[in-house]
């Protein structure tokens, strides 16, 4: 436990100065939390705030009484430190004062606390050999007192002698009327005004009140203990997450590495192999030209024209086989170099992802270290000021001060229960990872893992019309209410709800749909009206613009995607071959075009610049570059006939997942999800599902990549594994 100011002469003029007009205390007041002003400052301030009083020094509020600062508590110990030190300069200036019994003015050389009065050399001796003012004696303060530089706070508080009675003001105050806010009494008072109140002896009751403030204190020294520690703790995590990244950060150098120097070796045996054709077709054709030549000499005259003819014609050959090599080589090498350039670039966006993170803990860690600091001060000032009334034997200082200690150190330690929570995954990185190109046949479980209902959709009969994860594992998904609106749902894995907002549909048409942007942001389209719209799950905050004035034309939205490290939003509208890009703040960036054979997209999903598109005019998965060049057409399980793709994502290593449906109206017979890898769009893996969902999306659960498939109608939220072959 600290220890109070023991002597008064280590007390310099600045600890008896108000912080608010940096001059002596005058008739000072003390607040909750403990810090004293003058009453005139308090009164100053509580005008300039209009009531609205916070602490200067902690910005704790502060409620005023209706007679202002006067109402506030007196602070006896400070103004018992104030009347000393001026007591003490007028000693040490030898300052003349008019001696309290024989009304000379001389250089005083003591003070009678009894009388509160100078007295001169002759009067003070008079004090101390009449018997009849025997009992001022023990009242008496010497110019030799002050300069013996050992004057204590408890030998000052023995001069002080118990306040007067306010009522009956020649009795000394004995009592305490609790009933009055401990109000000092005489025993007169309990006769008169104070009769059947609330009554106790000052002594007993400040015992009692010095004996808790004493514990109180114990345990908020332990409690002081600990937050120091885990202020220490926290500046080893600090160094722990700095660690912690430069090690992520290095082992995505490393993977980087090994892949591009095997994107360079296999670069140099494609121009290797370019070079051995192109010499083989050369040496073939020359081996043959001799062989040619030969009976060409023999049968000069009869074969010229013949010769001269096949002579053009191998020319030809060797030039167009030679052309088709190097168009087949180019295509080759413009692929890895192609994937050299995206592996670099994902490795910049994750080194990227990883140091903003960084900082963001950093932030973190520094503001709990601040905090921490600022709650260790505020307990240092109520120890010291609980010491400061333990060694008072003023017990009239403890009567006003020690509940309030008290009260003030309970809530500092309730505060302290909490501890740094905040900080308790401050270590956990997302998992940043490089998409190669060459999928992982992944197995989809043949039952879901979790399956639960999410709140109370199915029983407002909401639709489920989309579902979108961030990497972070927050889980958004949207549909119609039948009530001209749509909802916006952040769910759970176990079905609960943990934000929704509602926003304006169409009645006859409430579809609505979802995908992650980026942080905490997801894009949402409504289809009838054309919105489209930015939802903050972090905020639960929505705005959005009407796609049909930004084009000048009237669409139908049917499908979006989103593309937040390049800025970009994606929509598509139903029997429209252009898909429509805006940036993050909802204005148009450019549009594409889309092949042909794409009439009428249902759902599109964008992985590392390439574009899937469910066509619903041709019942097709087609994948489209970012100017709108087709690449390839994904297969169709061989299992199912009459199939239609309903939805589309994409997971972590660049995987393509495709549901595909056999729609035999008015019901769906059969799904079944295929696994296509992103180069070539081969066909992986193909998985029955049992359960018929509606949209899909790929997420991070418990530190796995699994599929989610809530279920358009029922309110059902499905989770189905992955797993290697």
């Amino acid at each position: 436990m600290a220890t109070a100011v023991a002597l008064l002469e280590d007390i310099d003029d600045k600890f008896c100065q108000c912080c608010l007009c940096f001059k002596q205390y005058k008739d000072p007041r003390q607040l909750p939390c403990l810090h004293r002003y003058c009453s005139g400052c308090l009164d100053e301030e509580i005008q300039r705030t209009h009531g609205d009083l916070k602490c200067p020094l902690c910005q704790q509020e502060v409620d005023v009484p209706k007679d202002g600062a006067e109402g506030l508590k007196k602070d006896f110990f400070m103004n018992e430190i104030i009347e000393f030190l001026d007591i003490k300069k007028s000693f040490q200036d030898e300052e003349t004062h008019e001696c309290g019994d024989c009304s000379k003015v001389v250089k005083a050389r003591s003070y009678c606390f009894k009388c509160s009065e100078f007295l001169c050399d002759g009067c003070h001796e008079y004090h101390m050999t009449k018997k009849s003012l025997k009992e001022h004696r023990p009242y008496l303060l010497t110019l030799k007192d002050v300069k013996t530089k050992n004057l204590t706070l408890q030998k000052l508080s023995s001069l002080k002698q118990a306040p007067m009675c306010k009522t009956h003001q020649d009795d000394v105050s004995r009592l305490c009327c609790k009933t009055c806010e401990n109000m000092p009494i005489c025993t007169a008072c309990t006769y008169g005004g104070h009769k059947s109140h609330e009554i106790e002896d000052a002594i007993s009751l400040a015992t009692v009140k010095k004996e808790n403030l004493r514990n109180q204190l114990a345990i908020l020294t332990k409690s002081t203990d600990k937050i120091k520690q885990e202020v220490k703790k926290t500046l080893q995590l600090q160094k722990d997450v700095v660690a912690t990244a430069d090690t992520k950060i290095a082992e995505l150098d490393h993977d980087a590495s090994e892949e591009l120097n095997k994107i360079g070796k296999d670069i140099e045996v494609v121009s290797e192999e370019r070079s051995n054709v192109a010499k083989q077709i050369r040496d073939k054709w020359e081996g043959e030209h001799e062989q040619r030549q030969q009976a060409f000499e023999e049968k000069i005259e009869r074969l010229r024209k013949e010769h001269e003819e096949m002579e053009h014609q191998f020319e030809s050959d060797m030039d167009r086989n030679i052309e088709k090599s190097n168009e087949t080589y180019s295509k080759k090498e413009s692929k890895l170099l192609s994937k050299r350039e995206n592996v670099e670039k994902q490795l910049q966006d994750g080194k990227a992802r990883i140091r903003k993170e960084k900082e963001n803990k950093l932030g973190k860690t520094e503001g709990a270290i601040v905090n921490g600091k600022s709650t260790v001060e505020r307990m240092q000032n109520l120890i010291e000021t609980g010491s400061n009334i333990l060694v008072s034997e003023n017990n009239w200082t403890a009567i006003q001060n020690a509940d309030r200690v008290c009260a003030a150190s309970e809530s500092l330690i309730r505060e302290l229960d909490g501890g740094f929570s905040e900080l308790d995954k401050v270590l956990e990185y997302p998992q940043v990872r490089l998409s190669l190109g060459r999928a992982e046949k992944m197995k989809v479980s043949d039952k879901p893992v979790i399956e639960v209902a999410i709140g109370d959709i199915n029983r407002k009969e909401w639709l489920i019309d989309g579902v979108a994860a961030s990497p972070e594992g927050t889980v958004v998904i949207t549909g119609g209410t039948g009530q001209k609106q749509a909802h916006i749902s952040v769910i759970k894995l176990d079905g609960r709800i943990s934000k929704q907002k509602l926003i304006g549909s169409n009645n006859s048409d409430p579809y609505c749909f979802c995908a992650f942007f980026r942080d905490d942001e997801f894009a949402i389209a409504t289809r009838r009206n054309a919105n489209i719209g930015l939802y903050n799950a972090d905020n639960n905050t929505y705005h959005s613009t009407d796609l049909r004035k930004v084009i000048n034309k009237e669409v139908r939205v049917w499908c979006i995607t989103a593309d937040g490290s390049n800025d970009q939003i994606i929509a598509g509208c139903k029997d429209d071959p252009v898909l429509y890009v805006l940036n993050g703040k909802l204005q148009l960036s450019r549009t594409i075009n889309l092949p042909q054979i794409i009439k009428s997209p249902r759902d599109i999903v964008v992985n590392n610049g390439t574009i899937y598109i469910c066509c619903q005019s041709s019942n097709s998965v087609y994948a489209v570059n970012m100017k709108g060049g087709l690449l390839h057409k994904l297969p169709k399980p061989d299992s199912m006939n009459c199939k239609m793709p309903f939805s589309v994502c994409t997971s972590n290593n660049g995987s393509v997942y495709v549901l595909w449906v056999v729609i035999n109206y008015p019901s769906v017979q059969d799904c079944v999800i295929t696994q296509h890898n992103p180069d070539d769009g081969s066909l992986l893996t193909t998985t029955p599902v049992r359960d018929v969902p509606g949209w899909m999306a790929a997420a991070e659960v418990d530190g796995a990549e699994k599929l989610l498939l809530p279920s358009w109608l029922g309110g059902i939220l499905r989770v189905y594994g992955l797993e290697g072959d």
